[in-house]
């Protein structure tokens, strides 16, 4: 019986948890004067650890790393929606919806949880869940080896023997694979690995000049079956079932902020997304009157569906701590061009589905927003890891 299995079993049913509680809330009553508001602010803090501890303890007996379910559950009062939303939802809906984090050497998938031995460097979605990028320092530019582990929806995982080293490599959430370049003398080895097999799938090798980054090889997105490796002249794709390379035209000076065979061009006031594929343009996202320059560069989600971009540069001083919030953030939608304003404090992330994604460590509180329609739930999560939380959607290469 692995931990999610163990923790449903001993779930108590709600209805006999909330009689109870109210059992349970009159003899507090009866007993001592205090007033009814008084025990509704004590009684959660009570149910929370009880919950932490029954997590722990059924984590320890199993001898795993994987601690399974963690909840919020208040049997005094009904959840609100967005709470049983979380609760309730299927471990690959809730990995669409709500994405994944890590916070010290834990990682958030959905509604599951991982907890490693090792500090977490990086988050990768794919089809098959989060690929995590774990090593003896938090940072991905260190000399030490890095290990990596497939975390799917329902918490079970594998390592994946990778070596990629000191390098931005793609994922989508739409694939299984991973694709990333590698040195090879003068030239660079463009290689996908599949992630369910561990098997390479491909590898060819191709010319090319990158002399703007500080990798060991040029960066990497990737989309279907084919991978896009960004050199000096622009990104370079190759079309693994064809069997071609090719420069995509246009791509000269692109920035590195690219998703779902979608990218970035600066055209002075107006950042415009065009498909790495036709070369087509896709949106235009203009910036605001109040803007200055320099401006930071849109971002997009995962899926390709939308463009979020930030008021400003996120501002942070020595420790690593944010000083100077980068939002309010506008959001695209690529498909329609609606634009919606999302007010939130922070760094935000992305899920595998579009939505964004913010964590509050010190207030337990996990937010997640549409952005095609300003939406947010807000869910109570007791984040147990400490350390800097890290938000999937994100890039984290040194």
């Amino acid at each position: 019986m692995n931990i999610d299995e163990l923790l449903r079993t001993h779930t108590p049913d709600p209805q006999i948890a909330g009689r109870e509680a109210r059992r349970l809330r009159a003899e507090v009553l009866d007993a001592v004067e205090i007033s009814p508001s008084r025990v509704a602010a004590l009684m959660p803090k009570v149910r929370r650890r009880r919950v932490l501890a029954r997590t722990a303890v059924a984590a320890v007996l199993l001898g795993t790393v994987a601690t399974g379910v963690t909840l919020m559950v208040d049997a005094s009062a009904p959840a609100s929606a967005a709470q049983r939303r979380f609760i309730e939802a299927p471990p690959d809906v809730a990995y669409e919806r709500y994405g994944a984090f890590s916070a010290g050497n834990t990682v958030y998938i959905g509604n599951h949880q991982v907890t490693f031995d090792e500090k977490i460097k990086a988050l990768y979605y794919t089809s098959e869940g989060v690929l995590v990028r774990t090593g003896r320092v938090a940072y991905t530019d260190d000399a030490g080896a890095s290990h990596y582990e497939l975390i799917r929806p329902d918490g079970t995982h594998h390592g994946i023997d990778l070596k990629m080293g000191d390098r931005v490599v793609g994922t989508d959430p739409g694939s299984p694979n991973v694709a990333y370049a590698e040195p090879n003398g003068a030239r660079w080895d463009f290689v996908v690995i599949d992630l369910v097999t561990g098997d390479e799938i491909v590898r060819t090798t191709v010319d090319g000049a990158f002399t703007w980054g500080g990798w060991e090889a040029p960066p990497v997105t990737m989309a279907g079956h084919r991978m896009w490796a960004l050199f000096d002249a622009g990104w370079t794709e190759y079309d693994w079932q064809a069997q071609k390379t090719r420069l995509v035209p246009g791509t000269a000076q692109a920035p590195l902020a690219a998703a779902h065979a979608r990218f970035m061009v600066d055209r002075g006031r107006t950042w415009q997304v065009r498909d790495l594929m036709t070369g087509a343009a896709v949106r235009d996202i203009p910036l605001s009157e109040e803007q200055g320059e320099p401006t930071p560069t849109p971002s997009l989600s995962p899926d390709g569906r939308f463009a979020r971009l930030a008021s400003h540069f996120a501002g942070y001083d020595e420790s690593g701590r944010l000083i100077d919030d980068p939002g309010p953030y506008r959001f695209w939608s690529l498909a329609s061009g609606k634009v919606v304003t999302i007010k939130s404090e922070g760094v935000l992330g992305w899920t595998p589905g579009g939505n964004t994604l913010q964590v509050d460590a010190k207030s337990d509180r996990l937010t997640v927003c549409d952005p095609g329609t300003g939406s947010c739930d807000e869910i109570d999560l007791p984040v147990s890891g400490t350390g800097r939380v890290k938000l999937g959607g994100l890039s984290y290469e040194s």
